[in-house]
């Protein structure tokens, strides 16, 4: 037996465990488990009501803020929702003679504005990648990446934006080159800042796209850092905004058939991650991840339950506290700490 399938069936073991009802477990169960790790008992909730059109909207939480927008072909506006779950704004991206726009990711600054990843395909087909700035007013500034196609974007303190991405060729139906940055820093005012992760460097299996699909490949900035969470190729990548270096690690695989569709950076820099097991008997987990002395990042159960179709979307942090929901159509944020065992710190 090789040692993947081995720590497969203690790492099930360990999350089924941890599935367990607490109000069914004994006070002995309960100690050691608080004792150990956990998700706590959510300290606040809100209920948010994204707008849904005819098309398919993504939710993203960053820095006390709620956006909602068009994944793939955009039907419906940009919205932003204060914490308390309060409407601020809704907005259209529109550019003049695009007669389509595709919206791929979206991130709020420290500012309170949105930025969006967008296409905007022209009559003729040409198609234009940007990085947008969006506010109350409309569109603010606006940053031309192509041939880059932004996958997942975040911003930092500092105003900047971090976009994880490919390169096409013109007709869309390939990469242009087998070396280029997939991971880039831009200003709204320079441009393009710096750049790293090789696309050659980058293996994913056979017909796997390199994004994972299903939100497999996650992406955040906080605490100094950009983190990419790399469910296709089972990696976990930090780069260091002050020593503008990129340090790489394996990820220990998650047991068969959970993936990953969520992920935050605490204010204290500790990563952590949703999983689900779709299916009979589907399970959902809440995870932290860490690194080893062996330099392995391997994965600790902060807990698992039946998912009863309301799997964890882990959508960011807010200080030490993630924000998460129960399935991705419910209006419903919760707000909750994760506690760690003294191995795991």
């Amino acid at each position: 037996m090789t040692a993947r399938p081995i720590f497969t069936v203690v790492l099930l073991l360990s999350l089924l465990a941890l599935s367990q009802n607490p109000g069914t477990n004994s006070a002995t169960q309960g100690q050691q488990r608080a004792a150990s790790v956990g998700l706590a008992v959510p300290t606040y909730q809100a209920d948010f009501t994204p707008v849904i059109a005819n098309g398919v909207h993504l939710i993203s939480w960053d820095n006390g803020h709620l956006v909602s927008f068009g994944a793939g072909e955009m039907r419906e506006p940009v919205t932003l929702y204060a914490k308390t779950g309060k409407w601020l704004f809704e907005k259209w991206p529109s550019f003049e003679g695009a007669m389509k726009i595709y919206g791929q990711d979206a991130a709020v600054t420290s500012t309170g504005a949105v930025v969006l990843s967008v296409s905007a395909v022209s009559p003729d087909g040409a198609v234009a990648d940007m990085i947008v700035e969006m506010g109350r007013d409309g569109i603010r500034r606006v940053i031309r990446t192509s041939p880059f196609y932004a996958l997942r974007v975040c911003t930092t303190a500092e105003g900047t934006v971090w976009a994880y991405g490919k390169e096409y060729t013109d007709d869309r139906r390939g990469e242009r080159r087998i070396h280029y940055p997939m991971l880039r820093e831009y200003s709204f005012e320079k441009g393009e800042l710096r750049s790293d992760l090789d696309r050659a460097t980058l293996h994913v299996p056979k017909g796997v796209p390199v994004d994972g699909g299903k939100r497999e490949f996650q992406m955040r900035c906080g605490s100094g850092k950009v983190i990419l969470v790399s469910g296709p190729t089972n990696e976990l990548m930090e780069y260091d905004l002050s020593a503008s270096k990129l340090g790489r690690w394996p990820i220990t695989p998650l047991p068969e058939g959970f993936y990953i569709n969520g992920a935050a950076i605490t204010a204290s820099g500790e990563i952590y991650a949703s999983a689900f097991r779709p299916g009979q008997n589907a399970l959902t987990s809440m995870l932290h991840l860490h690194v080893n002395p062996l330099g392995v990042a391997e994965w600790t159960a902060l807990t698992t339950v039946p998912s009863g179709g309301k799997f964890f979307v882990l959508l960011g942090n807010d200080g030490e506290d993630l924000v998460y929901s129960r399935g991705r159509s419910t209006p419903t944020l919760f707000w909750s700490a994760a506690t760690k065992s003294e191995a795991t710190r």
